[in-house]
């Protein structure tokens, strides 16, 4: 059903989101058990701030060989040069504030009870684990946003299908990808739509279809032009950029077991190498399934990656920097996992499992069985040294982990059976907009988990920043819920009359 009279984010939406923003502000800024739901907040160096607290220049590009999208830690050195602190924080929550107010707009506009749209944007407003990004100065405190603007630029195309929200479609996630890279695992899905849209929707004549597509690359391609251009320019030197290669060799390491050299290069021998190394840990006895999936999907990924300064991995890229390690992973990477894709399916699924078990959090018991398996000669001083960084997390979270793992499974539960009525209602009705959107959020989401997460690491407040496309992954059980509630309604009413 087409809804004409569509309610828009107006003046009155931002003087209620103004308002909202003020009280979260005083609330978490003043009142200490506010402010502990928190936990610890990141007011990043490299991020505007050295240690004694003078803003700086950030360097977008460190001396381990790789660079990290420099529009955020630049945004932040002119806003803290400009604006004090606690302004950009309340200029933060108030971007966090709107963009969840729109999609509650968006979802009122679905046919969705306000009260409910309601109830969905308090329980991202105002979940600390989102809301902590917005007191600190991090990618996250922009990248939330930008994923909820998504959001809402995805269900405003599914209301509407025309080339305007086509467009705004394209650009929303162009401005992920411009702040953190690695959402660029949305893009697979992006280009499906765009390729739909084209073939199945615009009627129009080729030439405007092919003005269009080239209108949406120019939009898709344009973060990473952007941010090459940004990067050369803040370097004199020229930079071999290591990023991808450097999470595609931490991948590639921890998700097997066995590795044939096809040659004799610096690259397959440090491969094999780590791999030998990874399978005399895994045959350490005693590893129950969370400590099994703590070294599969965290411990091992970190131990193999640039950004943890392992002797051995820096070593290497130190020798070999000048080389394109990015090509070189690329082609090893595709060509080993179409030789064994079982293998890789599985371990990506066992992390993505893995995730709503937390397992970078350990309860007591499982810290205390790991302090007797970190006695092992199998690890050296720099393996201690990496895992002890994660185990100092756990210790503020003895009391809810086990807690937290079993309303994580439960949400797992009904976000799976969401998805099968959503695809059983998809089938009886292909214009079910709540069915195509609960498919189509819980396919970004595990695009961007085993794309992004997976490749890296197992880690809470990644989680935690993708958690809104898990909330909305269950749009079709929550339509199901409003019709529930709006037909006890009326029979309430026409029992009374």
């Amino acid at each position: 059903m087409e809804i004409n009279n569509l309610k828009r984010f107006d003046i009155f939406n931002i003087i209620v989101c103004l308002i909202f923003s003020i009280i979260i502000f005083f609330l978490f800024n003043n009142i200490s058990f506010f402010n502990n739901l928190l936990g610890e907040i990141n007011l990043s160096d490299g991020m505007g701030f050295t240690d004694n607290g003078i803003v700086s220049k950030p360097v977008s590009c460190n001396e381990y060989f790789f660079c990290r999208a420099p529009t955020i830690p630049h945004l932040y050195y002119y806003l803290l040069n400009t604006f004090n602190i606690d302004f950009v924080i309340f200029l933060q929550i108030f971007i966090l504030v709107s963009t969840t107010f729109l999609i509650r707009i968006k979802l009122i506009n679905l046919n969705l009870s306000p009260w409910i749209a309601s109830f969905l944007f308090i329980i991202i407003a105002i979940n600390p684990k989102i809301l902590k990004y917005s007191f600190g100065t991090q990618e996250e405190s922009f990248y939330v946003p930008a994923l909820l603007f998504a959001i809402s630029s995805l269900i405003e195309f599914i209301l509407k299908k025309n080339t305007k929200n086509l467009i705004n479609l394209n650009l929303s996630f162009a401005l992920i990808v411009l702040i953190r890279e690695a959402g660029i695992a949305f893009y697979f899905l992006l280009v499906l739509i765009n390729i739909y849209y084209l073939i199945k929707i615009d009627n129009r004549s080729y030439k405007k279809k092919i003005s269009l597509s080239i209108i949406a690359f120019l939009i898709l391609i344009s973060p990473q032009a952007i941010n090459k251009s940004v990067t050369n320019q803040l370097n004199s030197d020229e930079i071999n950029n290591h990023y991808f290669s450097m999470h595609a060799l931490t991948s590639l390491i921890s998700k097997q077991e066995n590795y044939k050299n096809d040659n004799n290069s610096d690259l397959s021998k440090l491969i094999n190498n780590r791999i030998i190394k990874l399978n005399k840990i895994r045959e350490i006895e005693n590893l129950d399934k969370n400590k099994k999936l703590n070294f599969e999907c965290i411990i091992f990924p970190a131990m193999n990656n640039l950004s943890y300064l392992h002797p051995e991995i820096l070593n290497f890229y130190k020798n070999n920097h000048q080389l394109n390690l990015n090509k070189q992973l690329f082609v090893l990477y595709t060509k080993n996992f179409f030789k064994n894709p079982n293998i890789f399916l599985i371990k990506f699924n066992q992390c993505f499992f893995a995730n709503f078990l937390l397992v970078e959090l350990l309860t007591k018991e499982e810290m205390n069985d790991m302090e007797k398996i970190l006695r092992n000669p199998v690890f050296d001083y720099d393996d201690k040294r990496i895992i002890k960084r994660f185990h100092k997390i756990s210790k503020n979270y003895y009391n809810v982990i086990e807690p937290l793992r079993t309303i994580n499974i439960t949400i797992l539960v009904i976000t799976l059976f969401s998805i099968m009525i959503s695809i059983k209602s998809l089938i009886q009705n292909k214009k079910d907009k709540f069915a195509i959107l609960s498919i189509l959020f819980f396919c970004m989401y595990y695009l961007v988990i085993n794309l992004h997460v997976n490749l890296i690491s197992v880690q809470v407040r990644w989680f935690f920043t993708y958690y809104p496309l898990l909330i909305f992954s269950n749009l079709k059980i929550i339509e199901l819920v409003n019709l529930f509630f709006i037909k006890k309604k009326y029979s309430i009413f026409y029992l009374k009359k």
